[in-house]
């Protein structure tokens, strides 16, 4: 082994050594200082030159070894950087009284700076002393890219304006070449604005004689329009993507005549008068690879993390039960990642078989949300059908004041594990994720507890359809008024198995609270009973939230 939607989120970049971790700790919002000139990505290697840690050291870093690596009150007190403001102004504690044991906050979170980059950055007194700040990325490194026969086409916004909002989705769809069939291998990114650019994922278009929009459309998580197969993109701290020799993503004549770029425009302070232009090269062969390849996405989605903890855990498994459903023979896997966001702490892919574990596809016990780590395999890891596949993710939120839940902003928090696989037509469904324990085995059937949850939401079967139309026919949600008829009809439903309690019953709900429907559904079973829990925000993430996400999260995790 070689170190390595909606939904896939690509997490596409390069190993990266994010020196000693634990240092971060023993220092105030050591984890939370920006680059000076990248928007959207953390300083981690606080004392080092190079962001991402490790290596020569910065003045901050000097003067943080000689008081032997701890936040003393004289380092506090030192201006390391020169810029006029001490190291416990820029990072937080002014009056130098925190401490690492303490357990407390800083006495400030947010405005953090740097303390041993010059501000402002680029005014005239600091632009020499910041001569040796990299405001790029790594480059893209990839020999398989520079072969003959390798092509590579462009795709591209115009100069758009970036909503003051915190988070945007804007799709735009373009001709793919589509004379023949071809090979996707790999892109790079064209990013005109870091200020506000947090990912960009490429989906296929299936062939269709709909008039599709020229300009760009707010999109959601998903770019819609019969574009809904991720084939790619970059996220933040990314040089690009480098698809492993054994396998290519198919498009062209038989399949997607179409690309569609998705951008995740990402503006906390809400400015105004941002514009953004970026695109991706894409670099495809028309000499097919041996497999045909995709994705395969795993997870938990059901995520609340409280403030002020050291660590969360979360887990979601790919049950062995659902890969005997969805696995038709044995796939091979070449690359593996994990995705999630700023709070995540560590993370890791389980392969088990026959319930002992078979290896770790993934295991990373420092993540690093800029630096995404990825597992590139010579020998691809088989899976069988009956295999499970458990995700693990931690999470640490010691600087968090109010709960985090699953959500596509970078505020909010993913559990996701990605497999490439081949060849592709042996997976039935690419998407194995959990919603607490609730198996979502792709497009199977989910039964869980007696519950045949599409069946009840459906009223497909009569037992269902008879249960909610006599809801609605006695309850009437205007009046609120518990009528005995009404009180019968919501004790009734809720003896149901898909209402009765259980994961399953918060399940169903929490697809109920997607639509206008559900929600007066759910207020008719309750009038008589007022159970507050079924008009809660579904703050926890929910299946409605992920099938709209389910196209997006590739955003990243290709080993180059």
């Amino acid at each position: 082994m070689s170190g390595a939607l909606t939904i896939f989120l690509l997490l596409l970049g390069t190993c990266g050594v994010s020196g000693y971790g634990e240092y971060r700790d023993r220092l105030p919002n050591g984890k939370r200082v920006p680059h000076p000139c990248r928007a959207n990505f953390y300083w981690h290697g606080l004392g080092h030159i190079n962001a991402l840690g490790g290596g020569n050291r910065n003045d901050f870093g000097k003067d943080f070894a000689s008081h032997g690596h701890r936040w003393t009150q004289d380092l506090c007190r030192l201006d390391s950087d020169g810029d006029g403001m001490t190291n416990g102004q820029e990072l937080g504690d002014p009056n130098c009284v925190w401490t690492a044991d303490s357990g407390n906050l800083p006495s400030r979170t947010t405005d953090i700076t740097h303390p041993g980059i010059c501000d402002p950055f680029d005014s005239t007194a600091c632009r020499e002393k910041n001569a040796w700040v990299s405001c790029n990325g790594t480059e893209l490194k990839c020999d398989a890219l520079k072969a003959p026969d390798v092509k590579n086409f462009t795709i591209r916004f115009p100069e758009t304006e970036v909503p003051a909002e915190d988070t945007t989705y804007i799709c735009m769809i373009f001709d793919a070449p589509s004379d023949q069939d071809y090979h996707y291998i790999g892109s790079k990114p064209l990013i005109d604005n870091d200020n506000v650019m947090h990912h960009v994922v490429v989906y296929g278009c299936s062939d269709t004689s709909e008039e599709l929009p020229s300009e760009p459309y707010k999109c959601g998580m998903d770019a819609g329009r019969g574009c809904t197969a991720s084939l790619g993109g970059w996220s933040v701290g990314s040089p690009g993507e480098c698809l492993n020799e054994n396998f290519g993503l198919v498009f062209g004549k038989s399949k997607y005549t179409r690309f569609a770029l998705e951008f995740h425009w990402n503006n906390p302070n809400k400015v105004s008068g941002w514009k953004d232009s970026s695109g991706m090269t894409i670099f495809y062969t028309p000499n097919l690879r041996k497999n045909n390849g995709s994705l395969m996405t795993l997870g938990q989605l059901n995520l609340a993390i409280p403030p002020g903890k050291s660590e969360v855990t979360f887990t979601g498994e790919c049950t062995s039960e659902c890969t005997r459903k969805i696995i038709t023979e044995p796939i091979y896997v070449p690359m593996a990642g994990n995705h999630m966001h700023y709070l995540g702490r560590s993370a890791s892919v389980e392969l088990r078989r026959n319930g002992q574990r078979v290896q770790y596809l993934t295991n990373e016990p420092e993540f690093n949300y800029d630096n995404p780590r990825y597992f590139n395999y010579d020998n691809p890891v088989e899976l069988l059908p009956g295999d499970s596949l458990v995700t693990t993710c931690k999470y640490e939120s010691t600087y968090k004041k109010k709960w985090v839940f699953y959500g596509d902003g970078t505020s909010e928090e993913m559990c996701y594990g990605f497999l490439w696989y081949y060849p592709e037509h042996a997976l039935k469904s690419g998407i194995c994720v959990s919603w607490k324990s609730i198996n979502l085995c792709g497009g199977q059937s989910l039964i869980e507890e007696n519950c045949n949850v599409w069946e009840f939401l459906f009223e497909s079967d009569p037992e269902s359809k008879r249960l909610s139309d006599a809801l609605r026919d006695n309850c009437n949600l205007l009046a609120n008024i518990c009528t005995p008829e009404c009180k019968m009809a919501a004790m009734d439903i809720l003896k149901h198995p898909c209402l009765s309690g259980g994961d399953i019953s918060d399940y169903v709900r929490n697809l109920m609270r997607q639509s206008k429907e559900g929600l007066e559904f759910l207020g008719k079973m309750t009038i008589c009973t007022v159970n507050k829990n079924d008009f809660k925000y579904p703050q926890t993430g929910g299946a409605g939230t992920f099938m709209a996400s389910l196209t997006l999260i590739l955003l990243a995790v290709i080993m180059v």
